[in-house]
């Protein structure tokens, strides 16, 4: 038996405050947050957040709370809202572990709590944080100040019901308003799709928070995928869709219980648009996970994430109510994410990923298909073909600005964007092709020794057409040089092999280096023939013009590299 008088029992520091309210929140964004939730469960149909130098006020209208209410549900630590037997409202609450009202300790020096429940008097208290630090460091504790009637006067006469709450010597930097705008809109989009009962207003500066807060991000939306089902009026939202896709079954089954999955994820055109205007890199559009409409984990592919560039460019909204229940709290404290060894949470990351494995296969051929870069990991294309893709659609594109910016009269500027769009990347494709494989064939000619001086002029008809090909067209480089704008010589080295192209250089490699003219002509398996043949298409692509669909599926083309290949010492038989 205890020799004392009393039994054990816990006592709490007031260091717990310091953990829970001044450590557990991230931002001050992330505050306001917690404090319209508050006014959401207290049953508000509108909140006005008002931000002034160093001053925040979270005010709203709801049933508010009498003596009994602040101190023993608002100012006892770990209350939770679900426990309210008087919770009359058809609400899901927000509230559930009681601790996120000391996230207001985080943020000011000095926080002026004032409310009113109807037919009862304005209560509340201010909490001076330079005394109450004082008090922690010596375990101390800590009585809130007294209303004077001068913070009574604060709260509208008028007003029947609600609370009321004053932020002052702010000790975070405040946000912008534009930024806080941006941010509760992506926290509480749900108030944009309430019931036709419900209502619930959110204001900053006395201006409403709505759907038009985000349309910068709207507007560079390139791709939407909706999950289970399309959403009509989400999708009208979007002015420069190029492409949407709903991805069925993503619901799934947990211990006989069938789990909904639904939302939508989006692709923006550049990574930096999912950036917030404003906030400095601050805020960022993601994934995010929301459970009976309110935000439950930001960045959610983080958690499968296959390090794809694809991932760079997504955010969206996965909803998914099968993880609120009255049994399983899987929810950290701060309500920032979900504890990471709950067995339905790894369930449903199992059939994110099969969500997530759909978005990487579409989403490289739809940027193709915009002319926009993809990734190349995923791309079914040759590597070689991809880079060129990419590379001809950056400089379209500069070519596209100048049009719209020097051509004034629209018919001419829309014919030349097309012609502009119309101009294949796989002409550019073959050019470069011909002529790698070209200075290819100098180059080994050059390895093996074969000078001008043993290109005999009496030798076979074919060594003296080399020659008087060689002759002529070197006089007319003398000329074109002697007449350029810039004077001087014109190709980088100096070299016979220079004023030769590619059938000459064939027919050199087939007579002083495979001998091939020393074997009857049906033995012979040269380079000759097949670059004659390819000879008229190089001509026409060397003087840049267009060539047709046919000779790029061509296979002599499509396989010009593997002429290299053929450049051996080997005799063929």
């Amino acid at each position: 038996m205890s020799q004392n008088s009393k039994p054990f029992h816990f006592e709490f520091s007031l260091e717990v405050l310091n953990h829970l309210g001044r450590g557990l929140y991230r931002s001050f964004a992330t505050v306001v947050a917690e404090a319209i939730s508050n006014a959401w469960d207290a049953e508000a149909t509108e909140v006005k957040i008002t931000i002034t130098d160093g001053v925040l006020i979270v005010e709203d209208n709801g049933k508010g709370m009498d003596s009994y209410d602040f101190q023993k549900r608002f100012l006892k630590v770990g209350y939770s809202r679900r426990e309210d037997k008087d919770n009359k409202s058809k609400r899901s609450v927000i509230g559930r572990k009681g601790i996120g009202k000391l996230a207001m300790l985080s943020i000011s020096q000095k926080v002026t709590i004032l409310s009113k429940k109807k037919e009862n008097k304005i209560i509340g208290g201010i909490i001076n944080n330079t005394k109450l630090d004082k008090e922690i460091k010596k375990d101390g504790s800590y009585n809130l100040e007294d209303l004077s009637q001068e913070n009574l006067k604060l709260f509208p006469i008028k007003k029947s019901s609600g609370t009321k709450i004053i932020f002052e010597k702010m000790k975070t930097k405040l946000n912008s308003e534009a930024i806080i705008r941006k941010y509760l809109a992506t926290q509480f989009n749900f108030v944009f799709s309430l019931k036709k009962n419900d209502k619930f207003i959110i204001k900053v500066n006395n201006k409403r928070i709505s759907q038009k807060d985000l349309q910068e991000l709207h507007d560079k939306t390139q791709f939407i995928w909706f999950l289970e089902t399309e959403n009509t009026e989400r999708k009208k939202l979007y002015k420069y869709l190029a492409n949407s896709k709903i991805i069925e079954n993503t619901s799934f089954n947990f211990k006989q219980e069938n789990i909904t999955v639904k939302g939508f994820i989006a692709s923006v055109k550049h990574p930096r648009n999912l950036l917030l205007s404003g906030s400095g890199g601050d805020y960022k559009a993601g994934i995010n996970l929301f459970c009976n409409g309110r935000l439950r984990q930001e960045n959610l592919f983080e958690e499968i994430t296959n390090k794809q560039i694809v991932e760079e460019y997504l955010y969206g909204e996965v909803h998914v109510d099968g993880f609120e229940d009255d049994e399983n709290d899987r929810f950290t404290s701060s309500r920032e994410g979900i504890i990471k060894d709950d067995p339905l949470y790894h369930k449903f990351l199992d059939e994110l990923k099969k969500i997530q494995y759909i978005i990487s296969k579409d989403w490289t051929p739809w940027r193709n298909k915009e002319n926009d870069e993809g990734d190349i990991d995923v791309d079914n294309r040759p590597p070689y073909e991809v880079r060129m893709n990419d590379s001809r659609n950056r400089r379209m594109k500069d070519f596209q600005k100048e049009i719209n910016k020097n051509v004034v009269e629209k018919n001419t500027k829309k014919s030349l964007q097309e012609k502009l769009r119309a101009l294949s990347y796989k002409n550019t494709m073959v050019y470069q092709d011909l002529f790698i494989l070209e200075n290819i064939f100098r180059e080994y000619i050059r390895i093996k020794g074969i000078d001008e001086a043993q290109l005999d002029a009496n030798g076979c008809e074919e060594e003296k057409d080399i020659i008087n090909t060689l002759n002529e067209v070197r006089n007319f480089r003398k000329q074109d040089e002697e007449r350029h704008a810039l004077k001087g010589k014109i190709t980088k080295m100096e070299h016979y092999l220079n004023y030769l192209h590619l059938f000459h250089l064939g027919e050199i490699i087939d007579l002083k280096i495979q001998k091939n003219h020393k074997k009857p002509k049906k033995y012979r398996k040269g380079l000759e023939q097949d670059t004659k043949e390819i000879g008229p298409v190089r001509n026409s692509i060397m003087h840049t013009n267009e060539i047709t669909e046919e000779v790029m599926k061509w296979d002599k083309i499509k396989n010009v590299i593997n002429y290299v290949e053929r450049l051996s010492n080997k005799t063929n038989k």
